[in-house]
């Protein structure tokens, strides 16, 4: 029987395990073989959205994609046209738009759904003044707003030199309104410049709260070099010098040349913080989204250079969900573009403009023939109301594409695993786990168990968590608690699905090898894919489905009850012990916590969740935890 002060003692030191997991996370590094994101020395991999269209305008996200205004310049230089040439409202209108269409609430919702990064995109004039020559703040208050909100919802974020002095490229979204590119001259007046806005904003975020959350500094967004291809890693070598000169913590991006596809002629790691960074958007059903990939993938690990996708995207479903498979599968992290855009099916959320922005001011700033002149009254005032619409709270959620970057897993669910026609064995903990049978008994049957920040646990039916062993020894399913080696990244495959271990190496089902399953491989196919079904529960080892009391032990219990069940406001739950205290987590189908909170009494107020299905984690004051599913309605 526990006792009063042992009961006390694990309350306490179920608090600092729960104090310890939300401690701030270390700088991310690269790690020095084997190319490598470190977080807190472990591998990570990176999933995120790219906020464009915030800090620097797009034509086509804006209904604006035509020849003579497609570039931030251009749309500002339009809309100052029809408000009667004012700075003071084009400017407010600026303003405005950049404080409504991004907030703290795109970042958390970001998290909410997934992504664990975020790529901002800004224009080198938020930081420099033409006319002087010299360095300014404006922008500062646009990162900062960013580094706060990605330290407030534990998000890293990735600032992007988007648009650079004399246009790095001749697309409009270097701000480029022809097909000019004298970034490159050979005067190097305007690298000088790039040089000087960057030592500028690393010497702002080398020390300021929340850096932990800044991942690093994309230097040059999709570079064009025709000829003098040699200036590309001249450029990159000097930039990252002028901010090594303030900021030595921050990872270092750089893209290849011709839109971040090309490599060969930077084929060098100058930066032990140094990621490589390739685009790919890629031919409308396009059979194969990322025909270089494997090269520059290649490429960057001869160096220890990890590969980050930057940008991926505005295409077909089918290529959407093709692009990103291989991304996973290939271990390589990314970035989706775009996470908000006007009336498309094609961004996570979409807002609907105006009625007047969408037939008379848009097609007027296009030039199309038959359109009066708006007023300086209408063109305010609908600048304002696309302003408004602009907000998270008035877009539209896109699930559909949502789905194939963020595929939701089954949380509570039993499931088998197959690989080669043979099922998934945790041989009841004996020994090392196989996938060698030919059915599905107790043995080949786990629970998912969600084990925070979007991975999974995988519980076998004695009561034990399936161990990855970091790669070092087969797996085993020995573990009475999930912490990192119990903690699996569940990657869908056409259906099928890897598991990706602590170490950021796949499981192999070896072949069906009686010397068991390794989490050992660098990519996913063949004996790393698994097809996988649900199944019922099965009757556990132990038929009592009580333990001995551990502290973060998972419990399945059938009387443990969840109520009424679905529910709109609030949801009550029946334990088999009783407690005064409970620490209740609530994560969603794709295994993020989206509410954690103490209570006392037996029910929880889950009225801010959005529709959907959930899991319900109760841990009493004896440290043992129940788990349910519940739909929020």
């Amino acid at each position: 029987m526990k006792t009063k002060k042992s009961t006390l003692y694990s309350w306490l030191l179920l608090l600092c395990i729960s104090l310890t997991m939300n401690v701030a996370n270390a700088q991310l590094t690269v790690s020095a073989t084997g190319s490598k994101i470190l977080e807190n020395g472990n591998p990570i991999t990176l999933r995120g959205v790219n906020f464009g269209n915030w800090l620097l305008w797009e034509g086509y996200m804006m209904d604006l994609d035509v020849d003579g205004i497609k570039s931030h310049s251009q749309i500002r230089a339009g809309l100052k046209d029809l408000l009667g040439n004012s700075e003071f409202l084009v400017s407010n209108f600026e303003t405005n738009w950049r404080n409504k269409y991004i907030t703290n609430a795109d970042f958390a919702k970001a998290k909410e759904k997934g992504f664990n990064v975020i790529r901002i995109p800004f224009h080198y004039n938020m930081f420099w003044n033409d006319a002087t020559g010299t360095t300014k703040n404006d922008g500062f208050v646009w990162l900062d707003k960013a580094l706060s909100w990605a330290n407030n919802n534990n998000i890293y974020v990735i600032f992007c030199m988007h648009a650079a002095p004399g246009y790095q490229n001749p697309d409009h979204h270097s701000d480029n309104p022809g097909t000019t590119v004298d970034f490159w001259n050979g005067n190097w007046n305007n690298v000088n410049i790039a040089k000087a806005v960057w030592k500028h904003i690393a010497k702002r975020y080398k020390n300021r709260t929340g850096n932990q959350w800044l991942a690093g500094y994309d230097l040059l967004n999709e570079p064009v070099l025709d000829n003098n291809k040699y200036r590309l890693k001249k450029a990159y070598k000097e930039m990252t010098a002028s901010i090594r000169q303030e900021d030595s913590n921050h990872l270092i991006f750089a893209e290849g040349n011709y839109y971040g596809s090309d490599f060969y002629d930077m084929l060098e790691r100058w930066d032990s913080k140094l990621v490589f960074s390739n685009h790919y958007y890629g031919l409308q059903n396009e059979s194969n989204p990322n025909p270089d990939l494997n090269t520059i993938k290649a490429q960057g690990e001869n160096l220890n250079i990890p590969l980050f996708t930057g940008e991926f995207g505005e295409n077909t479903d089918t290529w959407v969900k093709a692009a990103r498979t291989d991304y996973d599968s290939q271990n390589v992290s990314w970035a989706f573009w775009a996470w908000k855009r006007e009336n498309t099916p094609r961004a996570v959320y979409s807002f609907t403009s105006p009625a007047k922005w969408t037939n008379k001011i848009a097609p007027y700033l296009r030039g199309e023939s038959g359109i009066s002149r708006p007023s300086i009254n209408e063109t305010y005032n609908t600048l304002n109301q696309l302003a408004n619409k602009v907000q998270l709270s008035n877009s539209t959620f896109v699930s559909s594409l949502h789905q194939l970057l963020i595929p939701s897993k089954p949380i509570g669910s039993y499931i088998w695993l197959k690989n080669s026609n043979k099922y998934v064995s945790s041989n009841n903990g004996s020994g090392p786990m196989t996938a060698n049978r030919n059915g599905v008994g107790g043995w080949e049957k786990f629970q998912v168990i969600s084990a925070g920040d979007t991975k999974i646990a995988l519980k076998g039916n004695n009561n034990k968590y399936v161990n990855s062993q970091n790669g070092n020894s087969p797996l085993t399913c020995t573990s009475n608690s999930v912490s990192g080696w119990e903690s699996f990244e569940w990657i869908e495959i056409n259906g099928q699905v890897a598991l990706k271990g602590f170490n950021g190496k796949f499981v192999s089902a070896e072949g069906g090898s009686s010397n068991g399953m390794n989490s050992n491989r660098e990519t996913a196919s063949g004996w790393e894919v698994f097809s996988w079904g649900t199944t019922s529960a099965s009757r556990n080892a132990n038929t009592t489905g009580l333990i001995t009391p551990q502290i973060n032990q998972q419990i399945k219990a059938d009387d443990f009850t969840v109520f009424p069940n679905p529910t709109s406001n609030l949801i009550r739950f029946d334990l088999p012990t009783k407690s005064t205290n409970y620490r209740i987590a609530v994560y969603n189908t794709i295994g993020v916590q989206v509410l954690l909170k103490e209570v006392t009494t037996n029910q929880v107020d889950i009225s801010t969740l959005g529709v959907g299905n959930y899991l319900l984690n109760v841990t009493d004051e004896n440290g043992l935890q129940y788990s349910k599913m519940f739909v929020k309605k």
